[in-house]
C-alpha cells in the first residue's frame, strides 16, 4: 500500500492553479484586450494585422491575452470569414534561446514548415528560407515573439519581418506581422530608430494588478480549484450575505457570496495584498495560493488558513531567490562566494575591497578568470539588485566617491547549497576557506 492517493480533501481541480493554465476570460484586462483587438482587426478585413508590442511586468496577462485574441481571430477565419487565410505562430524566445536573428529566423522556419531547424547556413540564407516558407503558406501570418527582448542587440529580424512586403521579401499575397511581448519596460527604448519605427504600429501597456483585481482573479480560480467552494451571485447588489464573504469577481462590480469549507475568509485577501505590495503579479499570487493549499494538504489539514499563506509566501520567495542564484554567471557566483566566506567569518557588512581580495583567492582556486575591481563591483551591484545581497552607501570613499558596504540577504547555508550544486564550486569547502583567511 503506497502513500499516494488519487484525490485530496483540499483540491478539486488543482490544474487551474498551475502556470500552464490559460483562463477563458481576462475581465481585468478588457481595455488592453480591446486595444489588441484593434491591432488585429485589419487582418479580418484582408489587409494584414498591425505590428503590436505588449509590455509590462511578468504575470500581467500579456501572453494569455495574445493567445486568447488570436484564438478568436482563428475562429473567425475558420467559421465566419470567406477570405481570411490565417496562420499564427507562437514562439518563446527565452525558452528556445533565440538570442540572435539567425536563431529566431531558423525557429520561425521550423514552426511554419514543421521541418527540422536549419543549421550551418549564413543568416541571409536562413532568413530567405523563412520568407520562402511564408510565400508557400500565403495569407495572413502573425508571429508572436514572447520575451522578444531576449534578442538583445541583434535586431535585424525585427527590422526585416515588418518590412517584408515593402522590401519584396515576400509575395503580394502574404501579410506577415509581429506581436512582440516583453517584461522589460525599457527594452523598446534601446532599439535603433529604424527598427522602432517599423516594428511597432501599436503598443499596449499591461500595468500591474492592484489588490482588488488580484482578489477577483483568486476567487474565480479558487471556485474551480477547491472542494466545497462556490461563488453565489447576489441578485440585489445591496443584499448582504447570511454566510461567506461578499466579493466582486470581475470589473462589472456585480456582487457574489464566496463560500468555502476549504479556505478561511482571510486567505485570499491576504495573498492578494502580499502580491500587490510586491509585484502586482497574478502568477505570483496564484502560486502563493497553490503553495498554501499544498502545505495544508501535506499536513492532512482540511482548511487552508492564514498561517499556510504566510509560510507559502516565504517558501516561494526562497525558491525565487534560489532560482535567481542558480542562473547567475560564473563571475556573479564568484562574487557571491566571496561574500559568503566573509559572512561565515562574521565580517559583514563589508566594503568592496576586502570582498575583492577573497574573490581573487576563490577565482584562483577554481581556475576562473579574474576581473578588475571596477567590473567586479558591477557584480556586487547585481547581487544587490536581485535581493541576494544588500548594498548600503555609508560614507565618502578615500577619493571622495561613495563607499558601499555589502552583506548577504540570504542564509549562508542556502548560498553554499547553490554554489556547491554548481560544477565549478562543487568541491569548495566554504567553512574551510573562512578558517584559512
Amino acid at each position: 500500500m503506497t502513500q499516494f492517493s488519487d484525490s485530496s480533501p483540499i483540491f478539486q481541480q488543482e490544474a487551474v492553479l498551475r502556470e500552464e493554465h490559460r483562463p477563458d476570460e481576462l475581465p481585468e484586462r478588457e481595455r488592453e484586450i480591446e486595444d489588441l483587438h484593434m491591432s488585429l482587426a485589419p487582418a479580418a478585413r484582408g489587409v494584414g494585422a498591425n505590428n503590436v508590442f505588449l509590455h509590462g511586468k511578468a504575470g500581467q496577462g500579456k501572453t494569455a491575452a495574445a493567445k486568447a485574441k488570436l484564438a478568436e481571430l482563428q475562429q473567425h477565419a475558420e467559421q465566419e470569414s470567406e477570405h481570411l487565410d490565417l496562420t499564427t505562430c507562437y514562439i518563446s524566445c527565452e525558452s528556445h534561446d533565440l538570442s540572435t536573428s539567425y536563431k529566431a529566423a531558423a525557429r520561425i522556419y521550423q514552426e511554419l514548415t514543421e521541418d527540422s531547424r536549419p543549421t550551418g547556413h549564413a543568416t541571409d540564407v536562413v532568413m530567405d528560407m523563412m520568407f520562402e516558407a511564408m510565400d508557400d503558406i500565403g495569407g495572413t501570418i502573425i508571429i508572436v515573439l514572447d520575451e522578444i527582448d531576449t534578442l538583445s542587440d541583434d535586431d535585424r529580424i525585427l527590422y526585416s519581418l515588418p518590412r517584408a512586403r515593402a522590401q519584396g521579401y515576400v509575395d503580394d499575397h502574404v501579410f506577415p506581422s509581429i506581436i512582440g511581448i516583453s517584461n522589460d519596460l525599457q527594452w523598446r527604448d534601446t532599439l535603433s530608430p529604424k527598427v522602432k519605427s517599423s516594428l511597432y504600429d501599436d503598443s499596449v501597456l499591461f500595468a500591474p494588478y492592484d489588490a482588488t483585481q488580484l482578489q477577483q482573479i483568486l476567487y474565480r480560480r479558487a471556485t474551480k480549484a477547491f472542494r466545497d467552494t462556490e461563488l453565489i451571485p447576489l441578485e440585489d447588489s445591496a443584499t448582504t450575505a447570511d454566510s461567506g464573504t461578499v466579493v466582486t469577481v470581475d470589473e462589472s462590480g456585480r456582487k457574489h457570496r464566496f463560500q468555502s469549507d476549504v479556505l478561511t475568509d482571510d486567505v485570499i485577501p491576504l495573498i492578494a495584498a502580499l502580491s500587490a505590495q510586491d509585484t502586482g503579479d497574478a502568477r505570483q499570487a496564484i502560486k502563493y495560493l497553490r503553495k498554501a493549499s499544498e502545505l495544508a494538504d501535506k499536513h492532512n489539514e482540511t482548511q487552508v488558513r492564514e498561517k499556510h499563506a504566510r509560510k507559502a509566501q516565504a517558501l516561494v520567495e526562497r525558491e525565487t531567490v534560489v532560482e535567481a542564484m542558480r542562473e547567475m554567471t560564473t563571475q556573479a557566483h564568484l562574487a557571491l562566494a566571496a561574500l559568503t566566506v566573509l559572512d561565515f567569518a562574521g565580517d559583514t557588512p563589508v566594503r568592496a575591497n576586502p570582498i575583492y581580495g577573497v574573490y581573487k583567492q576563490i577565482a584562483t582556486k577554481t581556475d576562473a578568470d579574474k576581473l578588475g575591481q571596477r567590473r567586479f563591483k558591477d557584480h556586487l551591484r547585481e547581487l544587490d539588485m536581485q535581493g541576494i545581497a544588500d548594498g548600503e552607501k555609508v560614507t565618502a570613499g578615500s577619493i571622495g566617491g561613495p563607499a558601499w558596504e555589502y552583506q548577504l540577504q540570504v542564509d549562508t547555508d542556502i548560498a553554499v547549497e547553490v554554489l556547491n550544486d554548481t560544477t565549478r564550486f562543487a568541491d569548495i569547502d566554504f567553512h574551510q576557506l573562512n578558517q584559512r583567511r
